[in-house]
């Protein structure tokens, strides 16, 4: 009895040790980072083939938070667009899910055609009866419709697929290959509106990038930049000539840079107003001493233009007093 209690003791003190409580810890951690990435992180990580199976497809669907963020977010991009939309205006709606988004562009009288990879989430979308058609189609080798279809395009949480590396190897390629079929599908003066999710800063520019390489204009507008967690980023794009939603996406950048150019600089100012001041008051009070009968009868000002001329001042009256010394004359 008395052995094993001995061996009891031994046992509780080995998990007492800094090793074996560093590696509980470890061990801790990488069951809680598992259990936050298969759940709560980022999508990306895993692909969307493999994310948005029946289950989620359905949970997506039915959540009424996601609708409502679905819902807020398409007729932002709508606003951004500056269409007027009607029964003839025809939307490409990318990576279109379950239909949520189009079920906004119907409720303001446009037509619309979608595009989805996940086949659960083209499923949903028949079984609601949405009224826009959709295509099963990976958007990532391109999109596969015929030129100048289309008046305008938008995209509620769909880029961020393509910046990934676990989805695609090239994202850059991939993203190349995109706005090129984009170009293509959409009319002379065709726009688009995509709201993504970045998940670094590096994402948005190669967005950016490959959109202009491909003959777009325009930029990205964020919504709520304060706030890290309730940011919206917007990639505004358009054929034609320069929209007011183009230049209210460059305003951000711009006015961006010029916060970041003034705190950078150093230029040269001139002197502060108390310095210039200070420095006015000094001059006149050098000046007033020159003339201490004009002192006693004028208040404390500066000196009249007569008083500034007079052979009594300045460097008159210092020549005088040399001519005199030279000459012998006071």
């Amino acid at each position: 009895m008395a052995a094993s209690g001995r061996k009891r003791k031994k046992s509780r003190q080995v998990w007492k040790t800094p090793i074996a409580l560093l590696a509980l810890a470890l061990a801790i951690a990488l069951i809680t980072r598992t259990h936050v990435i298969g759940k709560g992180g980022r999508p990306e990580s895993k692909g969307v083939r493999i994310f948005y199976d029946e289950v989620q497809a359905r949970k997506y669907s039915t959540s009424s938070r996601m609708i409502n963020v679905q819902t807020q977010m398409t007729k932002r991009a709508l606003e951004l667009l500056e269409l007027n939309l009607n029964r003839t205006t025809l939307i490409l709606d990318v990576g279109c899910g379950s239909g949520l988004s189009g079920q906004v562009l119907s409720n303001h009288s446009a037509r619309w055609i979608g595009i989805d990879i996940s086949s659960a989430m083209v499923e949903e979308a028949t079984k609601r009866a949405v009224e826009g058609e959709i295509v099963l189609g990976d958007i990532g080798t391109g999109l596969p419709f015929r030129e100048g279809v289309f008046d305008a395009a938008i995209g509620i949480s769909c880029l961020q697929w393509l910046c990934s590396d676990e989805t695609y190897e090239q994202p850059e390629e991939v993203l190349r290959l995109f706005f090129k079929s984009l170009r293509d599908c959409l009319t002379p003066n065709g726009r688009a509106v995509f709201q993504f999710y970045p998940r670094l800063k590096s994402d948005s520019q190669m967005v950016e990038k490959s959109a202009r390489k491909a003959g777009f204009k325009g930029g990205i507008l964020v919504d709520n930049a304060n706030s890290p967690r309730n940011a919206k980023h917007y990639l505004c794009l358009s054929l034609g000539t320069k929209q007011s939603f183009i230049k209210e996406a460059q305003r951000e950048r711009w006015e961006k840079k010029a916060e970041d150019r003034k705190s950078t600089s150093q230029i040269k100012t001139k002197a502060p107003a108390s310095f210039n001041s200070d420095s006015k008051k000094r001059r006149s009070k050098r000046r007033l001493n020159r003339f201490p009968q004009a002192n006693q009868a004028l208040s404390p000002t500066l000196p009249s233009q007569s008083q500034k001329r007079s052979k009594y001042s300045g460097r008159k009256r210092h020549q005088k007093k040399r001519r005199g010394r030279e000459t012998g004359v006071v």
